[in-house]
Order: structure tokens, then C-alpha cells, then sequence
């Protein structure tokens, strides 16, 4: 078998080719709090026998629990069109060339199935991740040892080099942090009784591997609330279910509520918002609708108060507002606003002038940066920014997309700290659509919006693998980024000369960066030794 070591900051796909001068070594670098990874190309794997592969891990050098890795195999997923020079995909006499990693159609290394003794190999390639969780108490230093893969009767031998930096990253993120998600496909892609033990259970897991990559918020929609109406047109809302979400959100680690939409609009382009109800739509702006808000809306707000989570909760009104239903949506927001007094609203916004209506701002980053002085305006005002990708934006922008080059899930966060902008949000955990296979359908038609084709992997970050939710290669990268906002941010507290300095040396706005692997790793061996000149382990500062 021949193998090669590849960086996580860039893709692999199936036709790789193991180069003849290629790194056979894994040699790292990372944080205290954080990982330490690599992909694993393999060619010529024997496969005339199906055989189960088993993975070892030995070290001769420095004992330290942590040393066992995580090992994934990574499953390849279709790529069927590209992204849009603006957004979307492609239109007819356009070209993503340039742009993009690779024009479609093409497969590309993306699902993380976890490694297990069981597992088979599937071609003459494989591609596995491979990676360790440095604990914090660790001491800094070189962890050296030897990985074993063996395939059939076939085994391969990596000299193995972990450097262990002082630097921190802290338990506990600076960072906000949202992907949205569907409750009912944690049963209905993996088989289960909606609401059963079973479907708990999975919840659960879906919630660890949000965890893992630092989401801190999560949303209650009415998924998990059921409610009925009265002949005397009272309305009766049940939490129960919510309770049990949040009760065990909160277990796992995630720091804040996040309270559903009030009310949608039937196309992107309304100007009318509507609420529904039990297969009906009622005008939000109308006699019917407000008695719906005022009471769901003091009921939700109780729940939180008796549960003392109020001060832990931001409230959406309605996603998106644009030109067209922005009187609408001021009309909504002071409403929400009267019955969920003193908790900050946050939206998705498609304009900048809502002020009064909105508390945590979050526009498209292209869109930031075009009316970066109307957002700065109200953020001087006492609001919050954050920033959102989703179907938008394409072309040189960054985005989480499946052909855009995988460095630029990870410079989203840099993107947070070269703005100050608090926080950021995406709209598909696993939002598969439909009868969507994300395996092999990456840009699904979105009927709501013109039927335009969603752009690759737009739909989700997360894969219904066999028994539990797959993570994947841009998750991972999210997280890998998000971990850098919080060394950017520690480094900064000391020397934010030198913190500014090293993400405009990778880059200069959201649509201009260097997504040369080589060269964002000596950016980030950079940060790493910076961090660890004025830091102990979690943030706790040196003495001078």
C-alpha cells in the first residue's frame, strides 16, 4: 500500500494519487483545549478479500492518556453542479472557474464515518482522518509515537510528531455560534419513533457532535411544543417536549436558548407574514394573529421564568426581513418585544434599517461589508453583529460549500475576529430536504425560492450515517476556526498588533484570503507560539 500524509485544510477526493515525494511523517502542531489532525490518502488497498480493518496506536516516547486517536473513514459524497459567481449555482453561459476547488460534476472526501473494527474498506483508495483532543492540564512539549494501519494482511507505519503548545484554548467559547436543525430527521433518517426513547437518544448524539464543534446555541421551535385551541378560541401550549430539549441542550454544554420564529413568510419575496396553525395560515398582522402571539408568547415567556432560563434566551420575530415586509416586521417586533420584554431579538437580516426593531444584528457577510458603516452605525448605538452564509454568498466569498476550497469554512471565524462581529449563524445542521440523499444530492431545488438549486452541501454539515450522526471534513474545519477566534481573541487582550498582523498576513476581507494549506499553517504556528509567549493554560495570564 502506498500512503500520504494531507493536510486537513484541503480537500481529497477519490482519484487522488499518492505523490512520490509526498509526507510521510505526521508531523503537528496545536493548542492546549483543542485538536490535533490529519487526513490519510492510501492507494493500492487490497481489495480482493473483504476483510474488516482494524486501527492501532503506539507510542514509545512520553506517557499521556490522550494519546489514542479518533479515526474516522471518510466517505466521498456528489458534488452535481457549482456554486454561483454570486450565489446558488450556475446559470446557463456561467463558469466557475477560478472560484471554485473543482468544476462538477466530481465526489469529494466529506462524511466522517467513525472507524470501527468493523469497518470495511470500500476501493483501492481510502482516506482516513485522524485525530487527537489535547486536554488542557497537558504539558507542552513533543508527543512522539508510531501509528499502525492495517488493511487485510497489509500494514502501513507512520512516525508520528505532536507538538503540544502552551497556548489555551478556553473551555468555554467568546464566540456565538448557531447551525440550525431538523428534531424530526434525528428519527426519520435513522428509523425511529418520532418522540421514542430511542429518538432521545439520538437527539442526544446530534447534540455532542454540535458540541464538539463549539455551537453554544440552540433553537426551540414548535417541533416541541404542541399546543390546541378551545371553542372559546383560547389557545393551550404543552412544553413538555421543549423541556426535555433544552434540559439536556444544556447538559451537554451549550450556553443559550434560541426562541423559533414567530411567523414565516410563504415566498422570500411577501410582503405579508403568516403564523401556522394546526395546517392553517393566519395572518400575523391581523385580530386572529395577535391574540395567537400574545398568548403562545406569555406562555413561552412563563416556561422560561419559572425554569429560570429567561436570561439565557434571544427571541427571532420572523427570519429574513427584506425591503418588502420591513413594516410588517416592525409591526411583529413590537409586538414580540410586549410580551417578551427585556430578551434581546436576533435575526437574520436582509437590510440595515430595522433600527429599533432588532437587537443582534446578523446580514450576510457580503452584505456587512458592502453597508459596513450602516451596521457599524447601530452597533454603536448599543447592538450586536454577527454574520451568516447560506445560499449566498458564491464566487471568491467564503462560505462552507462543498467546491469551494475547504480553507474557507475555516477563515470564516477569522472573519469574526477581523470585524468584531460577535457571532455567526447557519441555517443547515441537516436540513436535507425532502427525500434529499446528502450523500449523493448536494444542491437539492429550494421550491421556495424561484426553484432555484441550493448551492453543494448548503443543506447540511451532518450526515445520517448507519447508527448516528456523521460529522464531517467542513466541520471539523468550522470548528478548527472557531478555535483560532479564541487564540486571535486571547492574543489580542496582549497584542492586538500582532493578533491583527497574522490574520491580514492569511487575510484581507471575506472575499480575499490565501488559501495556499502551506501558508495558513505558518500563520497559525505563528498564533500558536504568540498565544503561549502570555498565556498559561485557560487564558490565565503570565505574570510579568
Amino acid at each position: 500500500m502506498k500512503y500520504e500524509i494531507i493536510s486537513t485544510n484541503e480537500w481529497m477526493y477519490p482519484d487522488c494519487l499518492v505523490k512520490g515525494n509526498g509526507q510521510q511523517r505526521i508531523d503537528l502542531s496545536a493548542a492546549r483545549g483543542s485538536y490535533a489532525s490529519c487526513q490519510i490518502l492510501i492507494n493500492s488497498v487490497p481489495t480482493q478479500v473483504t476483510m474488516s480493518r482494524e486501527c492501532t496506536v503506539a507510542y514509545n516516547g512520553r506517557d499521556a492518556g490522550w494519546q489514542i486517536p479518533e479515526m474516522y473513514q471518510l466517505i466521498d459524497v456528489f458534488v452535481e453542479e457549482n456554486t454561483g459567481p454570486v450565489g446558488f449555482v450556475v446559470k446557463d453561459g456561467e463558469s466557475a472557474a477560478g472560484y471554485t476547488s473543482r468544476l462538477a460534476p466530481f465526489r469529494v472526501y466529506d462524511a466522517m464515518k467513525p472507524l470501527t473494527e468493523n469497518s470495511l474498506t470500500r476501493s483501492g483508495t481510502e482516506a482516513l482522518y485522524c485525530c487527537w483532543k489535547i486536554p488542557a492540564d497537558s504539558v507542552p512539549g513533543m508527543y512522539t509515537g508510531e501509528l499502525t494501519i492495517s488493511i487485510n494482511e497489509e500494514k502501513i507505519f507512520i512516525p508520528v510528531s505532536i507538538e503540544v503548545f502552551a497556548a489555551t484554548v478556553p473551555e468555554k467559547e467568546t464566540l456565538s455560534v448557531i447551525n440550525w436543525f431538523i428534531l424530526s430527521h434525528m428519527a426519520g433518517r435513522h428509523n425511529l419513533e418520532l418522540w421514542s426513547e430511542s429518538h432521545w437518544a439520538m437527539i442526544r448524539r446530534y447534540g455532542e457532535l454540535m458540541r464538539r464543534s463549539r455551537q453554544t446555541h440552540f433553537w426551540v421551535t414548535m417541533e416541541t411544543i404542541d399546543f390546541e385551541q378551545t371553542d372559546d378560541g383560547k389557545y393551550h401550549f404543552c412544553f413538555d417536549k421543549a423541556e426535555r430539549l433544552i434540559r439536556l441542550f444544556l447538559e451537554l454544554g451549550f450556553t443559550h436558548i434560541e426562541g423559533g420564529m414567530v411567523a414565516v413568510r410563504k415566498q422570500f419575496n411577501d410582503s405579508e407574514f403568516i403564523i401556522r396553525n394546526h395546517g392553517r395560515t393566519i395572518k400575523a398582522i391581523s385580530s386572529e394573529g395577535f391574540a395567537y402571539i400574545s398568548q403562545y408568547l406569555t406562555a413561552w415567556r412563563k416556561f422560561l421564568v419559572e425554569n429560570g432560563w429567561l436570561t439565557i434566551t434571544v427571541q427571532h420575530v420572523a427570519d429574513e426581513p427584506t425591503e418588502k415586509c420591513a413594516q410588517e416586521y416592525r409591526i411583529l417586533s413590537g409586538i414580540v418585544r410586549k410580551f417578551m420584554p427585556g430578551v434581546p431579538l436576533i435575526e437574520a437580516v436582509e437590510i440595515f434599517d430595522l433600527e429599533g426593531s432588532v437587537d443582534i444584528w446578523i446580514p450576510k457577510s457580503h452584505y456587512y461589508e458592502k453597508h459596513r458603516h450602516e451596521f457599524e452605525k447601530v452597533r454603536a448605538l448599543g447592538d450586536k453583529l454577527w454574520f451568516y452564509t447560506c445560499c449566498f454568498p458564491g464566487g471568491y466569498y467564503m462560505n462552507r460549500l462543498l467546491d469551494m476550497p475547504l480553507l474557507r469554512t475555516r477563515y470564516l471565524h477569522w472573519g469574526n475576529y477581523k470585524y468584531n462581529l460577535e457571532g455567526y449563524l447557519h441555517w443547515g445542521f441537516n436540513y436535507y430536504l425532502r427525500d434529499q440523499d446528502p450523500f449523493e444530492q448536494s444542491s437539492p431545488v429550494l421550491t421556495d425560492l424561484s426553484a432555484s438549486r441550493l448551492p453543494p452541501g448548503d443543506t447540511h454539515i451532518a450526515y445520517p450515517g448507519e447508527d448516528g450522526p456523521w460529522g464531517s471534513v467542513r466541520l471539523e474545519a468550522m470548528r478548527a476556526g472557531i478555535e483560532d477566534y479564541e487564540l486571535l481573541m486571547l492574543l489580542a487582550e496582549q497584542e492586538k498588533s500582532l493578533a491583527d498582523d497574522i490574520v491580514a498576513s492569511c487575510m484581507t476581507s471575506f472575499h480575499e484570503c490565501d488559501e495556499n494549506p502551506v501558508h495558513f499553517e505558518d500563520a497559525h504556528r505563528r498564533l500558536l507560539q504568540a498565544v503561549s509567549e502570555y498565556y498559561f493554560g485557560d487564558g490565565i495570564r503570565k505574570k510579568a
